[in-house]
């Protein structure tokens, strides 16, 4: 009995220390070798993608940065451009000019005019816009030589004694009126009368010579 289970036991430990095949060996070898190389694969995989993206941001930060400095260049090539057409350009904006006094023979018809009652004349020697002012009222504005001529003759014409108008007043007179509100009227070129009723008119001058002011005045009163 005791020599059975002697028999039985030797047996199992001989199966026990029976060594592994060399093909099954093999089988798990290539097993665990697969194993790894799929983990690698995914680690790989996943660190590609990782690695291609932060790749694709930093080309599409750079080309944006190119992109911004070649905008910037572009703007300052044609500021440049701006600058140097501008420059070039010549300022065609209306240059004032100094009134010109009209000759002798244009005073003495002007004054003749008015003293005269034809006040039809003035218009050969007006511009072709007349800023007529009406003292101590909003009359009359920018006007036509017709009109302006109008003006003229219903400001003179309430009487025989409004026409008679001396144009040569002395200096003090003139400076009286150069002090006033209406000082702009009374330029050294402007022609100057003052009728036996208080009436005042006052003729100023463009560039040309040509009557492009009529200040009238009611009564002297009022300078």
């Amino acid at each position: 009995m005791d020599e059975k289970i002697q028999d039985n036991e030797l047996q199992n430990i001989k199966l026990e220390s029976t060594p592994i095949s060399p093909k099954k060996s093999s089988l798990a070898i290539k097993h665990i070798i697969s194993g790894i190389i799929i983990l690698i694969l995914m680690i790989g995989s996943t660190a590609g993608a990782y690695f291609w993206r932060d790749n694709q941001a930093a080309e599409s930060e750079k080309q944006q940065t190119n992109n911004i400095a070649s905008y910037q260049k572009t703007i300052a090539t044609l500021e440049k451009q701006i600058a140097d057409t501008t420059s070039g350009v010549p300022d065609n904006s209306p240059t004032p000019c100094a009134e010109i006094a009209p000759d002798a023979t244009t005073v003495e018809n002007i004054q003749l005019s008015i003293t005269s009652g034809n006040t039809a004349a003035l218009e050969g020697y007006m511009a072709s816009s007349v800023n007529v002012i009406l003292a101590a009222s909003e009359a009359y504005g920018a006007q036509t030589p017709t009109q302006a001529i109008s003006d003229i003759s219903q400001f003179i014409s309430d009487d025989i004694n409004s026409w008679d108008y001396n144009f040569t007043l002395p200096a003090a007179t003139l400076n009286t009126y150069k002090a006033s509100g209406y000082a702009q009227y009374f330029a050294t070129t402007s022609i100057v009368g003052k009728a036996t009723n208080e009436k005042v008119i006052s003729f100023s001058f463009d560039c040309l010579g040509k009557i492009d002011t009529v200040f009238l005045s009611s009564d002297e009163n009022l300078l």
